[in-house]
Formats: structure tokens, C-alpha cells, sequence
């Protein structure tokens, strides 16, 4: 378990960005249950800690990916153009369980 710090620097209907075992993570606080996945899109590396998190859907900032940051499962896939475009569309992301110890927030990579 890596200790990403305390808890309360993520207030609920916020998400912050982490570097832990070399991954970058994206810890969201849905509702004050914490949700940790990749901070990666998996469709061309946008990075999702600048995006947009609404309710539990943070939008990638690049092209638009929209994940369900409980899940880590596509929402809405990049579009049809962007899709011809690049040969690429997005693919779901790994989540990791999280913790909440003494007010600090650990999760298992």
C-alpha cells in the first residue's frame, strides 16, 4: 500500500493526481468514497488530472474520453473523427482500492 497523503486535500466532487510505484493515479472523492485509477488516457496519454471530473466522469483535456472514475470503464469513447484520425480510441483503465487510515489516504497498486 502506498500512502498518497491526507484525505482531506481531496474534498468531496474533487480529484487530484499522484505519482506512486512509478504510476501516475488519479484519486477522485465521489459522494466522500475515494476512487483511485490510471491519471493516463489510455487513447493517446492525455493527461486526466487536468480534465473535467462531473459527478463520477472526469473528461480527458486531449480528445474528449470521458471514464467513470469508480469503474475506470470507458463512458464515452473519442469521436468518430478523432477515431479515423488518430487509429485509436480509448480503452477502459485499471483502478486500485483505496484506503483511508488516521485521516491519510494509502491504495494498493
Amino acid at each position: 500500500m502506498e500512502n498518497l497523503g491526507i484525505s482531506s486535500e481531496i474534498p468531496p466532487g474533487s480529484m487530484r493526481g499522484f505519482t506512486a510505484g512509478g504510476k501516475k493515479i488519479l484519486v477522485a472523492n465521489i459522494g466522500g468514497t475515494f476512487h483511485a485509477m490510471d491519471a493516463v488516457c489510455s487513447h493517446m496519454q492525455g493527461d486526466l488530472t487536468k480534465g473535467k471530473l462531473e459527478g463520477a466522469v472526469v473528461t480527458c483535456p486531449r480528445h474528449g474520453s470521458r471514464y467513470d472514475v469508480t469503474t475506470g470503464k470507458v463512458v464515452q469513447n473519442v469521436s468518430t473523427l478523432v477515431k479515423f484520425a488518430t487509429g485509436k480510441v480509448a480503452t477502459d483503465l485499471k483502478t486500485y482500492p483505496v484506503r483511508v487510515q488516521d485521516g491519510s489516504l494509502f491504495v494498493d497498486l
